[in-house]
């Protein structure tokens, strides 16, 4: 319990820098058990660079790009039984395909790749991913515009995300010619 209170107050004096140390050790730790647990790794084979640029993502994109737009679909009027449904509308249309480009794009520099390689990989990836994304975040984000309150919402995703980064870890290692699942 100790723990749970440090961290909420952490979230009422410094809420965006809580959420990006918990955002980045979430992400991190997603490829943690990607590397170890899926792909088997042994520790000396373990690539601890790919870990940081997952930490990195999770911190400096994912975290504070999710800070403000939480923000911003909380502004959406309406009876309090409908404006959720509305919010998960907007999210999963217009947002989440967003999110998701900024993420595997930047994901591929952080590799090494240039823009225009980073961006090739995105047109071959970019659907797959964004189908199998909307068969997990519309529930997560229907209970969370539901029921969690606005400081805990970036946890909540977050939470759930530590099993999708290890998912997405663990895919974006594979080969190109690999990229698609049938979905």
């Amino acid at each position: 319990m100790l723990a749970v209170r440090a961290y909420q107050r952490a979230l009422t004096k410094r809420p965006l820098i809580t959420q990006m140390c918990s955002a980045g050790i979430l992400a991190g730790s997603g490829d943690v058990i990607a590397q170890l647990a899926v792909e088997k790794r042994k520790l000396k084979n373990y690539d601890l660079i790919r870990t940081g640029r997952f930490f990195v993502l999770g911190s400096c994109y994912v975290a504070p790009v999710l800070f403000r737009w939480f923000r911003i679909l909380e502004r959406i009027p309406g009876n309090p039984k409908v404006a959720p449904l509305v919010r998960l509308a907007v999210d999963q249309i217009a947002f989440a395909p967003c999110l998701l480009s900024g993420f595997l794009i930047n994901l591929r520099i952080l590799e090494g790749n240039s823009p225009k390689e980073s961006f090739d990989h995105w047109k071959k990836e970019f659907k797959g991913y964004m189908l199998a994304s909307w068969k997990v975040w519309p529930m997560v984000q229907l209970v969370n515009f539901y029921l969690v309150p606005l400081q805990y919402r970036i946890l909540v995703v977050q939470t759930v995300a530590l099993f999708w980064n290890t998912y997405i870890a663990y895919r974006t290692q594979k080969p190109p010619d690999e990229y698609y699942e049938p979905y």
